[in-house]
């Protein structure tokens, strides 16, 4: 996420799972990443997520919290509740690891192998555990590690946030799968790089959040687009299959579903990762460029 893992990949995984932790009194003068999108009777809220945060994030916004409450429906990439917890373990087990006597060894370099035991060996974790895993399961997983061991936690993520206020008020729509997210990955370009270069990477994580943390903060849509997209793209252009795959594709999957929304004569609140709002062909420019009326709130 040669160091493009960081720029790219590494930065791509980060905005899969952008995280943001400051105080209450913050939070309620955060300009975030949200817009007004209309077409007739039809309206959108977009709503930049943050998957792993703590409680110190909340209460939002009010202009956001009254944007949820004037909408009919609730969309996000993948209502996880929704799904039954060993049928999402078994999921992720089949997707995230390797058939077999095959492991980890045979598919990444002795130098990539060598770097991942020592990493789990002075954080205390037998090697033997993760033999199996798929190197997008490994980055998967021990981020999601990294992020709990400063007190962050997917419990208090957005994402959940909205999601725990709609159940049972509001219809709750999905514009991805588990399955699509899983298969997406669990099977990156440039795996070995990917893998070797996260576990590098992890002593700068912090001074990189406090950037994509201010980035949000002020609501800097061109700071953000430029430390997950522009310079990344500008350093390294052979990160772009990575980049392709983690935001253009999905990107326009998910704009030809808000696009149907917006003849229905309803309002909806979309929550999906800040990342996928931001830049040349990320879901607000798409949209301007289809037409839509686009207003920051």
């Amino acid at each position: 996420m040669d160091r493009p893992t960081l720029n790219s990949t590494k930065q791509s995984i980060i905005a899969f799972l952008l995280l943001l932790f400051f105080t209450t009194v913050q939070a309620q003068q955060d300009k975030a990443f949200i817009w007004e999108v209309s077409s007739g009777n039809s309206q959108l809220y977009l709503m930049g997520s943050i998957h792993f945060a703590n409680a110190g994030f909340y209460p939002l916004r009010p202009e956001i919290e009254k944007a949820f409450d004037a909408s009919d429906n609730l969309v996000v990439e993948v209502d996880i509740g929704a799904i039954d917890p060993s049928t999402t373990q078994a999921m992720v087990l089949a997707k995230g690891t390797y058939p077999g006597n095959e492991t980890i060894k045979d598919h990444v370099s002795s130098k990539t192998y060598q770097i991942l035991t020592d990493y789990l060996e002075k954080q205390g974790l037998p090697p033997s555990l993760f033999i199996n895993y798929k190197p997008g399961m490994l980055v998967m997983t021990l981020t999601s590690m990294e992020l709990m061991k400063s007190g962050l936690s997917p419990s208090h993520g957005i994402d959940l946030h909205f999601l725990q206020k709609a159940r049972g008020r509001k219809n709750i729509l999905e514009l991805e799968t588990l399955e699509q997210q899983l298969d997406m990955l669990m099977n990156m370009p440039q795996e070995d790089q990917m893998l070797r270069q996260t576990l590098q990477e992890f002593d700068s994580y912090p001074q990189l959040m406090q950037s994509l943390i201010r980035s949000w903060k002020t609501g800097s849509t061109g700071q953000l687009t430029e430390l997950l997209i522009d310079k990344p793209l500008r350093d390294f252009p052979s990160s772009r299959p990575v980049f392709e795959r983690m935001f253009i594709q999905r990107n326009h999957k998910m704009v030809k579903k808000l696009k149907s929304f917006l003849g229905s004569g309803k309002t909806y609140f979309v929550v999906v990762g800040a990342g996928h709002l931001v830049g040349n062909k990320g879901i607000v420019d798409l949209l301007q460029k289809s037409g839509y009326r686009v207003n920051r709130l």
